[in-house]
């Protein structure tokens, strides 16, 4: 009887309004998953390539020579176009104005690094941070404490993980006797809180109130 009514509920089982088309996609993308048996969640970290991606990659390959940018030649200067071609639809696909700059790092924690060594941390200066913020953010707190700036955080609220914003307005406005003050923040949280923050609202606030900043948004962009 059990058997039976398994069957029944199996067989009657609605198929989903997209099923046809994402089976489709794996098939015709992502056949390695169907041929391993695999089920892939970790999207928001990093994103399988396609098969049509490859096909397009290994056709570039072998049909140009591609050169170290930034050089005279013709290898060279289709390499630069590659690359100006790529840092573009990135800036388009954020919207965003000729004042930004796309610049690719092997990771979200080599951008961070970057940001720490070449921002001025000077006695002139302070870093704000939230608690729960990436070990690469933390990290910043060494170049700010070895040339002598000043760091605090902007306290969570334990019972949800969640932000004050309240709280987060009076950081912004403290600190009007330094020269350079930057605000680094998730925007969106921890992978295991996975909490997404009001970050454009802060962002306009922390501009308006002298601030430089700096969104980890390796989470929220895919």
């Amino acid at each position: 009887m059990l058997t039976s009514l398994y069957k029944e509920q199996t067989a009657q089982k609605p198929t989903l309004l997209h099923d046809t088309y994402f089976n489709d996609l794996r098939r015709k993308e992502y056949s390695r998953l169907c041929n391993q048996q695999h089920t892939y969640l970790d999207y928001t970290g990093g994103n399988l390539y396609a098969q049509s991606q490859i096909d397009k990659h290994h056709s570039l390959l072998l049909n140009h020579v591609l050169g170290n940018p930034h050089s005279g030649n013709p290898s060279s200067l289709l390499a630069t176009q590659l690359v100006q071609e790529a840092r573009d639809k990135v800036l388009a696909f954020f919207n965003a104005s000729d004042d930004y700059h796309c610049i690719f790092t092997q990771n979200a924690s080599g951008a961070l690094k970057i940001i720490g060594e070449c921002y001025s941390h000077s006695k002139d200066s302070h870093l704000l941070m939230i608690a729960d913020n990436h070990n690469s953010v933390h990290g910043m707190r060494e170049y700010r404490s070895k040339q002598g700036g000043s760091y605090s955080y902007a306290p969570l609220n334990y019972e949800d993980l969640t932000i004050s914003s309240q709280h987060l307005k009076d950081n912004l406005q403290q600190y009007v006797e330094k020269k350079n003050k930057l605000f680094t923040y998730p925007a969106q949280l921890t992978n295991v809180s996975g909490i997404k923050h009001r970050y454009l609202e802060w962002i306009n606030t922390a501009q308006e109130n002298g601030w430089d900043v700096c969104a980890r948004c390796s989470s929220i962009c895919p």
